[in-house]
């Protein structure tokens, strides 16, 4: 008997049995994503609602708003 059926009649007996395979079915749902449809549909409600000029008034404000309270 050579080293390496030795090795391998020794260590066999360790290794668990081979599991039967099993087949499982994940269900899901398919998304068709457009990223960029949804980043112009959102900058197109954030215009026609008016949050535009809300958010350079804003800017603006705040902008003065540090010129007047900072220290020079």
């Amino acid at each position: 008997m050579n080293s390496s059926s030795a090795f391998s009649e020794t260590h066999s007996s360790f290794l668990p049995a081979p599991a039967t395979l099993q087949t499982e079915m994940v269900v899901g749902q398919v998304f068709r994503q457009d990223v960029l449809g949804d980043i112009s549909k959102g900058w197109n409600h954030f215009v026609e609602s008016g949050q535009i000029w809300a958010a350079l008034i804003g800017i603006v404000a705040g902008y003065m708003l540090k010129g007047i309270t900072s220290s020079h």
